[in-house]
């Protein structure tokens, strides 16, 4: 989904340009609007969701028991 908005995100930014460039000044500015929205929604939308991610890096690996229900990173109990 990123590199679609990213590649969409582009694409806007260079028509517009060109039509810019042309002198097509409504439909240039609408392509550089679009892309400009387009960056922006990828930049709050992931922003809000590298927040929310947790860190589920680590993999149980290991036999021990773990005290809560989280990952067992360390390989051993995590009663403190």
């Amino acid at each position: 989904m990123f590199f679609l908005m990213l590649t969409g995100m582009i694409i806007s930014f260079v028509v517009g340009t060109t039509l810019l460039i042309q002198d097509k000044i409504l439909f240039g500015s609408i392509g550089v609007g679009v892309g400009i929205l387009l960056l922006l929604f990828i930049v709050i939308y992931y922003g809000k969701n590298k927040k929310r991610r947790k860190n589920l890096d680590c993999t149980p690996d290991c036999g021990f028991p773990d005290c809560d229900a989280g990952p067992d990173c360390d390989c051993g109990p995590n009663c403190d």
